[in-house]
């Protein structure tokens, strides 16, 4: 399922290995654009998936964590198994600028004009709370939670993220 705003494009679950293509090519065609609407969604879809299933969310995940916490309860007490792939960018996690820069919200907001040095111990005070509350989150609510930085190699950490389960599993 890709969101935005809505469910912009879902398919059925399905246990045979072709259906793995259909995924890829909706991961692979997904373009994001505008304001997510990511935890009203994610509170649908713990409503609207009929069966136990694997919700995989591969996100920046740029809503409040209380918000975030609510939305995994509510899919794990519908008994789904969550596994999140929380997107960082590089620049997000030094924030090492050296010139005034113009900041663009990605998703629509106001774009914000600052000198570097006089907000980073700041920046990097609030990104270090707001990554602890995520852990907590992760912790209390029984999340498989993987921080991804985006030059990572998306298919080392796919593979880690499958090894790692099928070993946890006895499988």
């Amino acid at each position: 399922t890709c969101l935005a705003e809505t469910i912009v494009r879902s398919i059925p679950p399905r246990r045979t290995p072709s259906h793995l293509r259909a995924i890829f090519d909706i991961l692979e065609n997904a373009e994001p654009k505008g304001d997510t609407q990511l935890v009203p969604r994610l509170h649908e879809l713990a409503e609207t998936l009929g069966q136990r299933a694997l919700v995989v969310l591969v996100s920046d995940l740029f809503v409040s964590p209380a918000e975030l916490k609510e939305a995994f309860e509510h899919l794990r007490f519908r008994k789904h198994d969550v596994a999140v792939f929380h997107l960082l960018d590089p620049l997000e996690l030094n924030f090492d600028f050296q010139r005034p820069m113009r900041f663009l919200d990605m998703e629509g907001g106001p774009s914000i004009f600052a000198e570097p040095n006089e907000i980073a111990d700041r920046y990097h005070k609030a990104l270090g709370q707001y990554l602890d509350e995520m852990k907590s989150i992760v912790l209390t609510s029984g999340i498989d939670y993987h921080r991804v930085n985006i030059e990572d190699d998306f298919e080392g950490v796919l593979r880690e993220f499958l090894s790692a389960r099928t070993r946890s599993r006895g499988s």
